[in-house]
């Protein structure tokens, strides 16, 4: 894919999903809008294929949709052909499992990977099975077993076996034998990805580089994979920097007072040096009946004239409080404001990532966190989002938007470990100039008592032309689950789902579209500025870089 014109003439829909990127079933959405372009991008769609399976070489569906598009017309060589046709045509047939069923209802998650484990024993031969392992053994954290099962799979399975095991040793820390593993995989370049996450994290950094560097040639439509090689050849991951004025830390609590705890412990460890004009904790108490006054009480001694309290009577919501929290003296004096939740546990560094980001990215709207949640630690809960309008009939009750967030679809392994613009960022860790917040006039009521004011509030940062920026740098640990996970009981369920009614209603499709086109532009923008970069660096051939001129000057924005 060497020459510009595919880029120049993709469907919008393909456009955009490439921008966003992602790895094997996080990037089967931008495979899936190639292969329903037709005839306007075949090639992109064989390769996109290709990468999908590669990403994920065990999973039937994806070796299934390779194999079918081969065999309409050739393209790929006759090992990988095989081995595609192999994986899709020896998966087990799909059959209820009313035990696993059952297991998973309960999200004894141990045990359904000790079920699988043991089915596998007597059908190693099945790489559905040993697909579905290598899914949930991030989930329980335990590797061993599964790395052992997946890298004596019998042939044809082996290599394709060992890359998956050697993706399992790299998520549990074992960058040196993941490596090995990664030398007995079948060579493409999502091993070759998998292999520079091995080597940097090994302390290897120019064969970390050497290795991104050819899968980035090789696929040259991987946005993710090009921001992940510019910030590692740049230094970005290891990057700090002072933000330029004043911080006001900002947090909200209810009833929260055990995991309200360990997140001032977390802020207590702040790496204060990194706002330039000083910084100042307040902590508002949104009306609690539980410990909160007690603890905030001996927090605000141990902080040392550090952090203010506000105490409310009674719980005003959570945009009433951030709201509350903003128009304080001491905020509206301030640069900078960071919002934090009640149960986010922080770095000692994070004032440093952001500030980093800021200087990397001074005109974004809000400046945003990783966040990995406490009990799954190996996957991603949060990172940067992406807005896809669906237009609607006239006076139809639809949805106005579907988000994009691949990094849902698999456990990480670094890729997401990048700072680039987008959509949206999640609201337990994020930070706005108080510029910004004054002239949007605050966060909107109308989202009480909590969920989609932080998305709205960025839909109208969009709407003002400044688009989030992501910072994947900044890891910060969540310690309440969210979604299904949380237990979260009907009425909370009900009030989020009437907010994001709401949200989809607030707004026309033609608001829609404009939002999503400032995203893509500031997205496509840099995504060429860092394909620039790797070429001077000599990183990214110069034919390469040019693609990506192409895509931000035609269908980017």
């Amino acid at each position: 894919m060497t020459d510009p014109a595919p880029f120049a003439r993709l469907p919008e829909a393909v456009s955009r999903l490439l921008l966003v990127g992602g790895r094997g079933p996080g990037l089967a959405a931008a495979r899936d809008a190639a292969i329903s372009g037709g005839e306007a991008c075949p090639g992109l769609a064989d390769a996109l294929a290709l990468a999908v399976w590669q990403d994920a070489p065990l999973w039937p569906e994806a070796a299934a949709v390779l194999a079918a598009r081969n065999a309409k017309r050739p393209f790929l060589p006759p090992e990988t052909a095989r081995l595609a046709v192999h994986v899709a045509a020896h998966a087990g047939k799909s059959a209820p499992e009313p035990y696993f069923e059952r297991l998973a209802a309960r999200r004894e998650t141990a045990r359904m990977l000790a079920y699988l484990l043991t089915r596998q024993g007597k059908a190693p031969d099945d790489p559905g099975l040993a697909h579905r392992i290598a899914g949930l053994a991030p989930m329980v954290g335990q590797f061993d077993e599964a790395v052992d099962v997946l890298a004596a799979l019998p042939e044809p399975l082996a290599t394709l076996g060992r890359q998956v095991a050697g993706e399992l040793a790299l998520l549990a820390g074992r960058a040196g034998a993941a490596a090995t593993l990664f030398e007995g995989a079948l060579p493409t370049p999502a091993v070759d990805k998998r292999l520079a996450e091995a080597l940097v994290a090994a302390g290897n950094r120019e064969g970390g580089l050497a290795a991104l560097s050819r899968a980035v040639a090789a696929r040259p439509f991987d946005a993710l994979a090009l921001a992940r090689l510019h910030d590692l050849a740049i230094g970005f991951d290891w990057r700090t920097a002072p933000l330029p004025g004043p911080v006001a830390v900002l947090v909200y609590s209810y009833n929260n007072a055990r995991l309200l705890d360990r997140t001032l412990d977390a802020l207590s460890r702040t790496d204060w040096t990194f706002a330039a004009g000083g910084a100042r904790l307040t902590v508002l108490d949104n009306g609690s009946g539980d410990d909160t006054a007690a603890l905030l009480c001996g927090w605000r001694e141990r902080m040392a004239g550090r952090m203010e309290v506000v105490a409310l009577p009674v719980n005003i919501g959570a945009p009433a409080a951030r709201n509350w929290l903003a128009a304080l003296p001491g905020t509206r004096c301030a640069g900078f404001v960071a919002f934090f939740d009640d149960d986010a546990l922080p770095p000692p560094d994070w004032l440093g990532r952001l500030g980093a980001a800021v200087a990397a990215h001074p005109g974004a709207g809000v400046w945003g966190a990783m966040i990995r949640g406490i009990g799954s630690p190996h996957f991603v809960q949060s990172a940067d989002t992406h807005l896809l309008p669906t237009p609607r009939l006239q006076g139809e009750w639809g949805r106005g938007f579907d988000l994009a967030r691949p990094w849902l679809a698999t456990a990480d392994d670094g890729a997401y470990g990048v700072c680039r613009p987008c959509a949206s960022v999640t609201g337990c860790c994020h930070l706005f100039r108080v510029s910004v917040l004054e002239r949007l006039g605050g966060f909107d009521l109308r989202f009480s008592p909590t969920q989609y004011d932080d998305l709205d509030m960025d839909l109208r940062q969009l709407l003002a032309g400044q688009p989030a920026v992501y910072q994947g740098h900044l890891r910060v640990v969540h310690a309440k689950a969210t979604g299904a996970a949380s237990g979260q009981g009907g009425g909370q369920y009900g009030s989020g789902f009437a907010n994001q009614f709401k949200l989809h209603h607030k707004y026309e499709d033609d608001q829609f579209a404009a939002a999503a086109g400032t995203a893509f532009a500031a997205l496509a923008g840099d995504c060429a500025a860092k394909a620039e970069v790797l070429a001077g660096l000599g990183r990214l051939a110069p034919e390469s870089a040019a693609l990506w001129r192409i895509a931000e000057g035609g269908r980017g924005g």
